[in-house]
């Protein structure tokens, strides 16, 4: 990812890398503190907590109790959904994202 990002921006990579290890863990911070983090123009990264259930062991057919667990789901705003839900009749437009 910072190949591209160095060539659109004129960036240099190690700034491009020091710029991308921030942005990972102000991700972790506002995930653990706020549980949401929000990538403008893209979408959001979200904490979410999975439900307890049972689930089937495929080897033996058994039950498995699953506990529950909190879990980081990625939700994309409009624009970028939009980009992918048009007809499967023609190919997706490219977009340049570091536009």
């Amino acid at each position: 990812m910072t190949r591209p990002s160095t060539r659109a921006s004129g960036i240099s990579k190690a700034n491009v890398e020091r710029f991308y290890d921030g942005l990972v863990v102000l991700a972790k911070k506002e995930l653990q503190n706020k549980g949401e983090f929000v990538l403008p123009g893209l979408g959001a990264f979200k904490v979410r907590v999975r439900k307890a259930r049972i689930a089937r062991n495929p080897r033996t057919g058994e039950p498995v109790k699953v506990p529950s667990k909190k879990v980081v789901r990625f939700v994309a705003y409009s624009p970028l959904k939009d980009l992918f839900a048009k007809k499967a009749e023609k190919p997706a437009e490219k977009v340049d994202l570091l536009a």
